[in-house]
This record gives C-alpha cells, structure tokens and sequence, in this order.
C-alpha cells in the first residue's frame, strides 16, 4: 500500500471492510503485517478483511503439535493453537482491529465477541452453531470454523475460518486439525456470497459500522 493510498484509506471516518476475493496465503500474510504495522501507527482505521486462500495451504501456531501433521511441512504463523488448513471452499476473516476496549486490554472478552458474530451469522443462515468444549464454532458435533488470533501491541490480526464447501474437507483429512479427528470438521451448507452477507451485518451489529472498500485500493494488482 503506498502513501497516497494510505491517506485514502486515513479518509474515513468508520471501520472498513474488503472482500479481497482469492488470496495466496504468504502474499497475504505480509498484507496483514503491513495493515498492522499501519493500525498501530494509527494511520488507517480498523480493517475487516474477507477472503479465501489458493492454492490450499497449512499453518500452524504457537502450540504445534508435530504428531498432528506427520510429514508435512506447514507455514508457522504467530497465532494461538496447533495446525489448521485453508484453501477453497473456505472463507476466512482477518479482522485487523484495534482491540482496547474500556482503556484496557481485554483479550478473552475480544475473541467472544467475535465467537458471537460467528454464531449469529450461521444461526441466520438456519444452523444452530455453539462454541464447543474444543475451541471453534460447532454446528450438529461437526467444526464449522476455526479460530485462531494474534495480538501485536493492541491491534489484532489472523482470525477465523468459516467452511461453506463439502471440497475443503479434503485438506483436513492429512492432519489432525487442532488435534482432533479430521472426521470432526464439518461445513455450513450455503454459498459464499451469502455466508459474507451474514458475517458482514453481524460484525456491523456487534462493533458498528463499515465502510466498504474495493480491493484494488488495499492490494491495487489483485
């Protein structure tokens, strides 16, 4: 993002949201970076970022577990939690937010909030979602969508993957995702159009307001 785009983005008055459409993970991640490094800076507003990666890749955070992905070579990322898949069939979430709230930094009381959007956007899409005993959100004992954040000074980034497509289940079945049974993950039966529309009005009801922003103003090549 150049400086010009920048004070574009510095314009608005209210948090933005982007649907970047398809992404490949590691041009993404230095895109995250870059947006936290200007959060911080307090150069641009919080960011909602929408999208999905290709080609499928794996993560894992702070506490892998090598014996959940035996003989893969996986992305370590700075996130919580163990290994993860994305690819196609998958929209994820990265909300590069500004997380104090009250003047303090309240990290369990962030990540419900955004576990809340998640479960009004699939109980709109009429499934019955719950965070389980393991961490994610659950829909008829199946893990619908995976949660994984990471905080740098107060700002947030990486965040939660939502599985809309029976085709992204395929990814899981080389690991044990979290540590579970790859036979656990399961995915909300509805379109990606339609699972963004849900999660964008419940990130609006739960923080507020959005501004939606074209991609090429972020990532100008995409």
């Amino acid at each position: 993002m150049n400086l010009q785009k920048v004070d574009i983005v510095n314009s608005f008055t209210t948090r933005l949201s982007v649907d970047l459409a398809t992404i490949e993970y590691g041009r993404c991640l230095d895109l995250q970076h870059l947006l936290v490094s200007r959060r911080k800076a307090e150069t641009i507003p919080d960011i909602l970022l929408f999208l999905e990666h290709s080609p499928g890749v794996y993560t894992i955070g702070r506490k892998a577990d090598p014996a959940n992905f035996p003989g893969l070579d996986p992305i370590k990322i700075e996130r919580g939690g163990d290994i993860t898949y994305h690819g196609e069939g998958q929209l994820v979430v990265y909300p590069i937010f500004d997380m104090r709230f009250s003047g303090k930094l309240d990290v369990r009381r962030f990540v419900q909030r955004i576990e809340s959007v998640a479960i009004n956007a699939i109980s709109n899409l009429g499934n019955k979602a719950y965070v389980g005993e393991e961490p994610g959100i659950w829909v008829d004992k199946k893990k619908v969508a995976s949660i994984g954040m990471a905080i740098d000074g107060f700002v947030s980034y990486h965040g939660i993957a939502f599985n809309y497509s029976p085709n992204v289940l395929e990814g899981f079945m080389k690991i044990r995702p979290c540590g579970l049974d790859p036979g656990s993950m399961g995915y909300i039966d509805t379109s990606r159009s339609a699972l963004l529309h849900e999660l964008y009005h419940a990130f609006m009801a739960e923080f507020g307001p959005f501004t939606l922003l074209e991609k090429e103003i972020i990532v100008p090549d995409l």
